[in-house]
């Protein structure tokens, strides 16, 4: 990231022109970084997905028997 060079003070703070001039450094930025993110492929991106799903269908499943289980205790502890 680029550091920011003062402003001069003769330049007054908060001018509609120092805010679009920050604003268009800000994308520029923005854009550059983008420009170095590696993006997923549409595999990779399927593939981590459907891990994703599989995952949580196998906890979701646990968590459900456990929950069974600790209420079926539960009710023969407190009748």
């Amino acid at each position: 990231m680029t550091k920011k060079k003062k402003k001069e003070a003769t330049e007054p703070q908060g001018t509609l022109q120092t805010k679009f001039q920050d604003t268009r450094e800000y994308l520029e930025e923005v854009k550059g970084e983008l420009k170095k993110v590696t993006w997923p492929t549409r595999k990779e991106t399927l593939s981590t997905a459907l891990a994703v799903v599989a995952l949580v269908i196998i906890v979701s499943i646990y968590l459900g028997i456990a929950d069974f289980i600790f209420s079926r205790l539960v009710a023969l502890i407190l009748p």
